[in-house]
């Protein structure tokens, strides 16, 4: 039986939608009133992002610039310090939680959390306060996909890598996760609910 379940952030537990910028928006008193949320048919980076020929980053880098912030780091600093609560994603945070109840053993490794939002605004989080382990590249001094940020994971976890369920939005560090020996899932942005299912059947967590 698996014993822990490990997330990157962004893409999927960390959501940054239109929703989210909306919602900046309005609290701040910027951007044109009544713009619809996104454009799908007229705008060529979304339908570009959602025929998978550019990344998220890329897409919501782009946006950002649009909007006048200094790239995608710039809009998550924004976001995170105006309307936090509008990047979480209620299902995974939902996850974490019930496998927390399981007393399965949860935790986050991420490239570049502490660089996008910085550790203040994780350490002050409480979707993150009852994790047993925070991994980011920043303190592990490696990235995934290499095996060693895995393994640096699976240590904090307390746990051997094949008893670790990890969920990631990037082909290449579900790999990389898979070839240390965890059962990598790939999280899909525009529909988590499979690879949420998917993790909860092999945890034994209630569907």
């Amino acid at each position: 039986m698996y014993e822990a379940l490990l997330l990157d952030i962004g893409f999927v537990i960390i959501d940054v939608t239109w929703a989210a910028v909306d919602a900046y928006e309005k609290a701040t008193g910027t951007g044109p009133p009544g713009r619809p949320p996104v454009e799908r048919e007229g705008d060529a980076r979304w339908r570009a992002h959602v025929a998978g020929t550019i990344t998220a980053d890329r897409y919501w880098d782009e946006v950002a610039r649009s909007r006048g912030f200094d790239g995608m780091t710039g809009l998550f600093r924004a976001l995170a310090d105006v309307v936090p609560d509008d990047l979480f994603d209620p299902a995974a945070v939902a996850l974490m939680r019930d496998a927390r109840e399981a007393r399965r053993r949860v935790g986050v490794l991420s490239n570049e959390a502490y660089t996008f939002i910085g550790r203040d605004f994780f350490a002050g989080r409480p979707e993150f306060a009852q994790l047993d382990a925070f991994v980011d590249a920043t303190e592990v001094g490696v990235r995934k996909p290499a095996p060693e940020a895995y393994l640096a994971a699976a240590d904090a976890l307390a746990v051997v890598p094949q008893g670790v369920v990890f969920l990631d939005d990037t082909p290449e560090c579900v790999e990389g996760a898979r070839r240390v020996g965890m059962h990598g899932i790939l999280v899909d942005p525009f529909d988590r609910t499979p690879a949420f299912d998917r993790a909860r059947a092999l945890l034994h967590l209630p569907a």
